[in-house]
């Protein structure tokens, strides 16, 4: 799938959620804004999968951005880094001294 491929269907997923979210489906609108965000932030999340700390310390920041759709999409990703096995089992010690390190502890 090409880079216009991809962004389209981000939209569509991303219009379906609103559509969900409208029907008080919540659960389903959850999972569509995810699709959404891991298409379109492809890049990004494997960037965060492979290590990247700059990357991970930018969503960390981000996800209190005043600008909603940065502050969106920032805890979109965490959440489905924080869903992945992966990420979990390769980098947990890791991002936890970053976010910790982030956080002023």
């Amino acid at each position: 799938m090409n880079k216009s491929q991809t962004l389209k269907l981000a939209r569509v997923l991303l219009d379906e959620a609103v559509t969900c979210a409208l029907r008080n489906d919540i659960d389903d609108a959850k999972h569509l804004s995810k699709l959404s965000v891991k298409h379109e932030f492809k890049q990004e999340y494997d960037q965060v999968i492979a290590g990247d700390a700059e990357v991970f310390t930018m969503l960390v920041k981000n996800q209190y951005s005043q600008n909603f759709k940065v502050k969106f999409i920032s805890r979109v990703l965490l959440d489905c880094l924080a869903d992945d096995e992966q990420f979990i089992k390769t980098f947990k010690e890791k991002f936890i001294h970053l976010h910790l390190d982030f956080e002023g502890y």
